[in-house]
């Protein structure tokens, strides 16, 4: 039976609708009394919902209630409010918001869901609200199921996007992205774009790599280089020049140079004989500078580095040293690194509601693998003594 919400629905008011008045019952259970298409007869088992079954048949409906007016869809043991466990192949639970209606109404279509978990005890001192969804994927022998696979709907200018997440207040991260529980290892990561990203504040990782596929052997290596860092925002400029017959050459920079760096360092190596004498003739001014000095045809190598000075970096200088938090003292980004326990990140100083799910969740792993390993020894022994 394909459970969707509509049939829920229907079944919900049906059942509501019979229990108002509408319907007096008379006799027995078998036989209501229905004074518009005469008597309803049918029969049913205690707690099912009753459903039409004919125009004046009444049977049993999918939906069991017990537990507390909690209501199984597949289940007589429902652990919800609403808990439904759909048939082999069959959806769960198919939600779609209204149209916009009428045409021409400059209206929006509706939501397919608003979900808002319970609030938290305000008596007790570290309590913390409810989960809003909370979504596993479902088991596979080559591979899990997705937990949520979301995509943006179709327009005429421009798409939906496929997931928007915005913070709660006081310091509520927009997202947090984990790894497997207990994962370990190159193939272990917390997030994978395809694509590229855009970041509008700051990027703070412990190191920044780029890893593209080898040049000399790219189908069975990678190649990985380290990002250059600096306790400034400095940008690094490069290049080579010939010197003219008086040995002095005027480098052309772009033309938004000045604009962008302030306080330039500048480095000359000559190239194919010895340049004891080079120099910066003239700083870098009007998005140039003139090297002097060197033997007339000669080629240089120079490099220039300066430190950003736009109005975004004036706005948001970096800060080589920074305290830690008051909540964040005494934990660490890397704690096994100074022999601490991993209760000592400062990932459990600052969700620790979210890291106890986690470490659950590690917990179930390994106990889930343990009880495999057993099922697979105890297969290998059957099979051995049945070789016998």
């Amino acid at each position: 039976m394909k459970l969707r919400l509509c049939l829920s629905v229907f079944l919900f008011c049906s059942f509501f609708y019979a229990q108002s008045g509408a319907y007096a019952q008379s006799g027995s259970a078998a036989e209501i009394s229905n004074t518009n298409a005469g008597p309803v007869n049918g029969s049913g088992t205690p707690q099912f919902v009753p459903l039409w079954v004919g125009t004046t048949q009444l049977g049993n409906s999918g939906i069991f209630q017990c537990c507390g007016k909690k209501f199984g869809i597949g289940t007589k043991t429902p652990q919800a409010q609403l808990d439904i466990h759909a048939g082999a192949s069959n959806l769960g639970l198919s939600v779609h918001g209204g149209n916009f209606s009428p045409t021409g109404a400059n209206a929006n279509g509706a939501d397919g869901m608003h979900v808002k978990a319970g609030e938290g005890d305000p008596s007790f001192d570290g309590d913390s609200g409810g989960t809003g969804i909370v979504v596993t994927g479902g088991s596979g022998t080559s591979g899990g199921g997705t937990g949520i696979f979301a995509t943006g709907g179709s327009g005429l200018t421009q798409g939906g996007a496929g997931g928007v997440f915005i913070a709660g207040d006081n310091l509520g991260d927009g997202i947090d992205v984990s790894k497997a529980p207990g994962c370990s290892g190159e193939g272990c990561i917390a997030g994978n774009f395809m694509g590229d990203v855009v970041i509008r504040g700051t990027l703070i990782a412990t190191t920044k790599n780029f890893r593209i596929d080898h040049p000399l052997d790219p189908a069975n290596k990678y190649l990985v280089h380290a990002s250059v860092e600096s306790s400034e925002m400095k940008n690094i400029y490069d290049g080579m020049v010939t010197l003219d017959k008086a040995g002095e050459a005027v480098v052309q920079l772009p033309h938004w140079f000045d604009s962008l760096n302030g306080n330039v360092r500048y480095q000359l190596t000559a190239v194919g004989a010895p340049g004891p004498g080079l120099y910066i003739a003239q700083k870098v001014s009007g998005n140039r500078f003139k090297i002097a000095g060197g033997s007339p045809g000669g080629e240089v190598s120079w490099q220039l580095t300066g430190v950003r000075q736009d109005r975004y970096a004036q706005s948001n200088p970096l800060v080589p040293e920074q305290e830690k938090g008051a909540s964040e003292r005494g934990y660490y980004l890397n704690p096994e690194l100074f022999g601490a326990p991993e209760e000592k990140s400062v990932d459990w100083a600052r969700h620790p509601a979210l890291m106890r799910q986690l470490a659950a969740k590690q917990a179930g792993r390994h106990a889930v693998a343990a009880d495999r390993g057993q099922e697979g020894n105890l297969r290998e022994r059957v099979a051995a003594s049945g070789s016998h």
